[in-house]
């Protein structure tokens, strides 16, 4: 037999953290020290798992021969019936003998024990100091997407007589008859547990123990794959009835004015200019009329000639790839076609997104569904109606009659950082011929994206909030856009109604008050059996790293994520709280990161909680099934196996804000451990 090194008891290592999400393969990769390899654990309860690396709070490398943890049991033995391959810690016998008399499931042992030991001294005094630190780190997230910062003072339920106001601190204020009803943290203590969360993943002791935890899950993965790539794809083979075609996938990151491929989107043109030319769709003049005076020819309507696909002129410059979504370079061949507001109503812009719902609903191709982006600006209060009444109208006539809904869609609204943009509006106020005009602050552009909400949850039955309110139902949650490399200030104190200057609020500060005012709006509709919506932002794409250690105190998960790459303690801390990733490597490629440099395969070898995304299909995909495009090529860039792109499209449904019944659908017996 194999002993361990003299001084180490196997028992008395530290337990590293177990995550209830994870696919089997990532269950032990976060550096255990003994590891077997078994076939099928199924009807075996897995024994505790040790990690020789990672110390809780309060242990110390000194302590390691007086603390015993051997009596930690997984309180949920299915979450450690693995997928692929089954790694398992192996039990020492009674009274730390080594080795034990019964391995793990010794009798469906499909492979030599695998023993690693690390010797005396493997925990070292900076082990020591950067695990508190992580620890820190960590508590800061429970504190705020966690909640633990977060109070419910007074009763929120539907019997409760509450009122909302917008404070002047910028976040909505709930009051009933015995004061404020939820408290939140303020922006002070934000800005510095922001700070310190800065100042500890840019610790050198923090980043060097972090880059060897990535660096042994990298190993450990590839270990994996080793001694168990075999019995995985013959696993793979084996199964009846279902594949990756059959597994549903969800493209958590896609906007709904570029959802269309430039195909589908040049189809569905040339066909309303053929049957509704005598339409009159922009300031008095018909379709016929627009493309006449644009020198457009209907006979020559190529996908090149509307000039949406992306080229090299995009590449690091967001101004340009904006123009992009315009076809032909006409901006208001984008409003005719691709806005809800305009002449028609956006009636062309909801027969095409029922075009796009319609082939996912009928599964062409494979399984999938949606999360659409849709904008509100905060630009005026009535754009949460307007958009609602596109949304919600039973619209007549196209191949898709009723409301913008589909089984298969879900929907984000994406809040773009137009602060500059709103700066420039005069705010008036008083009644007419007695109106002040005040300068804007960006406390009015929050009551404009929040009050409607509020207003919509509390009282629903009135008639001005009613489409409001049902079109909420079909929301699970918002993202927060716009270019990350564009200058801003520093994350402050200042509040929202003192900010009134040209300069752009910092991404933390602008993320700050999203989640603030979503969390009070999420205790309100918990209460009142209403569903609720995450904070899943842009992040990560271009910029400052650090814009990473703000979604990570306050998101459920992130689009893009490739700056991580950067910022080696951030990405060990996703990882740690599986906070998803939705990644776009193709859209990635065209406009900050080449494909071949993408970090999406690291980060899954990693056990990151990564998936793909299409964001943009109208710019980036060639085919009409923009998400099998993105699935296809990052198998065939990276070299992923089948069972790799299932697990990428597992993680999809877990990050989606579909209902449960329908992830338990999609997961079947799995769900919620995967």
């Amino acid at each position: 037999p194999i002993l361990p090194p003299k001084n180490i008891n196997i028992n008395q290592l530290a337990t590293s953290d177990r995550f209830p999400n994870l696919s089997c393969r990532r269950k032990t990769m976060d550096a255990n020290p003994i590891i077997a390899a078994s076939g099928d654990a199924a009807d075996a309860p897995p024994p505790p798992l040790y990690s020789s690396y990672c110390l809780p709070v309060g242990v110390s490398r000194n302590s390691l021969s007086s603390t015993s943890l051997s009596s930690s049991k997984p309180q949920d033995p299915s979450r450690h019936q693995f997928r692929r391959g089954s790694l398992f810690v192996g039990e020492a016998g009674e009274n730390g003998s080594w080795p034990p008399q019964e391995w793990p499931v010794a009798d469906s042992l499909s492979f030599t024990r695998n023993l690693v030991f690390e010797g005396e001294g493997m925990v070292t005094t900076e082990h020591e100091a950067a695990t508190k630190l992580v620890q820190e780190a960590r508590a800061f997230r429970r504190k705020y997407h966690g909640g633990e910062g977060v109070a419910e003072l007074s009763d929120l339920g539907p019997d409760a007589e509450l009122r909302c106001s917008m404070g002047r601190g910028g976040v909505a204020s709930l009051s009933g008859t015995s004061g404020a009803a939820v408290s939140v943290p303020p922006l002070e203590d934000f800005v510095r547990d922001y700070d310190r969360l800065v100042a500890i993943a840019s610790d050198g002791v923090v980043r060097s123990f972090c880059f060897q935890r990535l660096e042994l899950l990298d190993l450990n993965y590839k270990r994996h794959l080793v001694v168990n790539g075999p019995v995985e794809h013959e696993a793979q083979m084996a199964l009846h009835g279902t594949d990756f075609y059959s597994t549903m996938k969800v493209d958590n990151h896609i906007h709904l004015a570029a959802a269309a491929s430039a195909k589908i989107f040049a189809d569905f043109v040339r066909g309303k200019l053929a049957t509704e030319s005598e339409t009159v769709v922009h300031d008095g003049k018909t379709l016929g009329e627009v493309f006449d005076q644009a020198g457009l020819d209907s006979e020559n309507l190529t996908v090149d000639a509307f000039n949406v696909l992306a080229d090299y002129s995009v590449y690091k410059r967001f101004d340009n790839f904006n123009g992009k979504y315009s076809p032909f370079r006409l901006g208001y061949m984008r409003k005719i076609f691709l806005k809800t507001e305009n002449d028609i109503d956006g009636r062309y812009f909801a027969e095409l997104t029922k075009i796009i719902f319609a082939r996912h609903e009928n599964n062409k191709g494979h399984k999938s569904a949606t999360e659409m982006r849709l904008s509100i600006y905060g630009m005026e209060r009535v754009e949460w109606l307007h958009l609602a009444r596109w949304v919600m109208r039973d619209w007549e006539g196209g191949e898709n009659p009723g409301p913008v809904l589909s089984s298969h869609n879900r929907y984000l609204v994406q809040v773009p950082r137009l602060w500059r943009i709103y700066r420039a509006k005069k705010i008036r106020s008083g009644p007419p011929g007695g109106r002040t005009v005040t300068e804007a602050s960006f406390q009015d552009m929050l009551e404009n994206i929040f009050v409607p909400m509020f207003e919509a949850t509390l009282h629903p039955e009135k008639e001005e909030n009613q489409l409001v309110a049902q079109f909420l139902e079909h929301v699970v949650g918002f993202d927060s856009v716009d270019d990350e490399g564009a200058p801003e200030d520093g994350c402050s104190c200042v509040r929202a109604n003192a900010w009134r200057g040209p300069s752009n609020p910092h991404y933390a500060w602008q993320l700050y008050y999203l989640w603030a005012n979503i969390e009070v709006l999420n205790r309100l509709r918990r209460a009142r059996g209403l569903n609720t919506f995450s904070l899943r932002p842009h992040a990560g794409e271009t910029g400052d790293a650090m814009h990473l250690a703000a979604s990570y105190l306050l998101s459920n998960s992130i689009n893009h994520g490739v700056n991580l790459d950067r910022q080696v303690s951030l990405q060990y801390f996703y990882y740690l709280d599986q906070v998803g990733l939705s990644m776009s490597p193709l859209s990635n490629n065209f406009l900050f990161h080449k494909m071949a440099t993408n970090p999406l395969p690291k980060f899954f070898r990693r056990g990151l909680n990564v998936t793909l995304s299409t964001d943009d299909p109208l710019l980036f995909h060639m085919s009409d099934d923009a998400l099998l495009e993105e699935y296809s090529v990052a198998r065939a860039s990276y070299d992923l196996s089948m069972t790799d792109i299932s697990e990428l499209a597992r993680n999809s449904v877990l990050q989606s804000g579909f209902e449960d019944r329908l992830k338990r659908e999609w997961l079947r017996g799995d769900y919620p451990g995967g």
